[in-house]
């Protein structure tokens, strides 16, 4: 048995015991709630006599399809990432939505039937730490059968450079990864890698294939020329083993990279424009929506601020400054003044300090508090803005820091947004620019609405804790 043969299998059987465990779990929960005396009466949210549990087995396939897709939507059919402490994490998230479904859809469906929402919420409870222990005991047994050599992939690899050597220690510290590392094939046998099992030369692709039963061959380019590549792959054609090439520009290219093709010809797709399409109008929406409605309720409360800046210090109530958005943009974010209105004309663009000597002490509360930020819901509902998104820059600062920090204009590729995922982790203010900036970039490229769900989320309890 093939690791692809293994992955296949395991996956099936994690898709059999997931529905087992969701159909187990409504049972269950059903006991928990009505039979067994555990749900003391108060709580209870089902009035009544105790409802069939009939009523509740027809409701198994719904929950099932609801469960499956949302696990499916969440990645979380890998057998090699299922058993990890960011994988519950995720199956935390999954169990959520996956709660919300079945809720709404009990109501737009079966409307007409009352079904206790403690049974739904036990049911979830249950699903989700089984579905846990499911993947953990087949993460164990894959472990375990990979330790006796089943379902392991024989590994060479072409050529040898530094890629190649953090290619062969990364497989090394993964004993129980489903990879076996063999050696490397090379013309000469390379003096920085004495310590590794050098096969033979590439002219005899096919005899060292065959000799050391070799399932996988990764080839590093350019150190192994075109037409060695050419030969090995001509070689190989009637022979069951995987080839694959690592490439140069490496760290360009992320997950999101992709084959595609040009009136035939094979392109490869280091960077797409984020968020388009579908994303786009969603996220517009939610923006449009959400500013809108924080503006309505929160008027009374930002009416109050204005009126005690005006009345706390001299100067206008609410700040403008040019900022730079997308694609280099420039537009005027507005901020509730929390400074002394001349508060730049000395020291020009620069970075507020926490305990900045410019900060009114008003300002210092509305800073605290994050109060000074709610002006730029209309940002956001102008278009300027995202709810979402890497922190607008001053754009006195965009010439300096894109010629000192790396990468430093790839934030500039989606719009900027009230709060992102470096301020939810801990990087607003005067922080590690870098830092921010590899934050900034892992949003972009790893952009999802469960992610913009989760950071908006995050800022409401950052904000609450002050």
């Amino acid at each position: 048995m093939n690791k692809k043969t293994l992955d296949h299998l395991l996956i099936a059987l994690t898709v059999l015991f997931d529905l087992c465990f969701v159909a187990t779990a409504i049972v269950v929960a059903y006991w928990v709630r009505f039979e067994s005396g555990w749900t003391p009466e108060v709580l209870a949210l089902h009035k009544g006599g105790t409802p069939p549990l009939d009523d509740y087995f027809r409701l198994i396939p719904l929950m099932a399809i609801i469960w499956l897709m949302t696990l499916k939507a969440f990645k979380l059919y890998r057998p090699e990432s299922n058993a990890s402490v960011s994988a519950f994490w995720t199956l935390c998230k999954a169990t959520g939505i996956a709660l919300i479904a079945t809720l709404a859809a009990l109501f737009f469906i079966f409307h007409h039937d009352a079904y206790s929402r403690w049974v739904m919420l036990l049911a979830s409870g249950f699903s989700l730490v089984w579905l846990f222990l499911g993947r953990l005991v087949l993460y164990r047994f894959r472990q375990t059968i990979h330790a006796q050599g089943v379902g392991v992939s024989r590994i060479a690899l072409i050529g040898y450079d530094a890629r190649a050597e953090q290619f062969i220690d990364t497989l090394k510290v993964k004993p129980n990864s489903g990879y076996e590392w063999v050696g490397i094939i090379t013309e000469t046998a390379d003096a920085d890698a004495s310590d590794i099992s050098h096969l033979g030369e590439s002219r005899d692709i096919l005899q060292l294939v065959e000799k050391h039963r070799l399932d996988t061959l990764f080839i590093s380019s350019p150190t192994v020329s075109n037409e060695i590549i050419l030969e090995v792959l001509h070689a190989c054609e009637g022979v069951p083993v995987q080839i694959n090439l690592l490439p140069e520009l490496s760290e360009f290219i992320k997950g999101g990279t992709a084959i595609t093709f040009f009136d035939g010809i094979p392109v490869l797709q280091l960077r797409e424009t984020p968020i388009q399409g579908a994303h786009s109008i969603i996220k517009r929406l939610i923006d449009i929506v959400f500013s809108l409605f924080a503006l309505i309720v929160l008027s009374p409360l930002m009416l109050t601020i204005a009126i005690a800046i005006r009345l706390t210090s001299p100067g206008k109530a609410i700040f403008r400054q040019e900022r730079v958005g997308r694609a280099g943009k420039p537009f005027n974010i507005y901020k509730f003044r929390s400074m002394r209105a001349d508060a730049e004309k000395r020291v020009g663009h620069v970075w507020a300090k926490t305990d900045d000597p410019r900060q009114t002490p008003l300002g210092k509360f509305l800073r605290r508090w994050s109060l000074d930020e709610l002006p730029q819901f209309f940002n956001v509902l102008k278009g300027d803005m995202s709810l979402v998104g890497p922190r607008p820059e001053m754009s006195g600062l965009i010439d300096t820091f894109s010629e000192s920090i790396p990468h430093y204009l790839a934030r500039q590729r989606v719009k900027s947004g009230m709060t992102g995922w470096a301020q939810v982790n801990g990087l607003r203010g005067n922080t590690s620019l870098e830092e921010r900036i590899s934050y900034d970039r892992y949003y972009i490229e790893n952009w999802s609405l469960g992610l913009d769900i989760k950071i908006i989320l995050k800022t409401l309890w950052a904000i609450k804790k002050g």
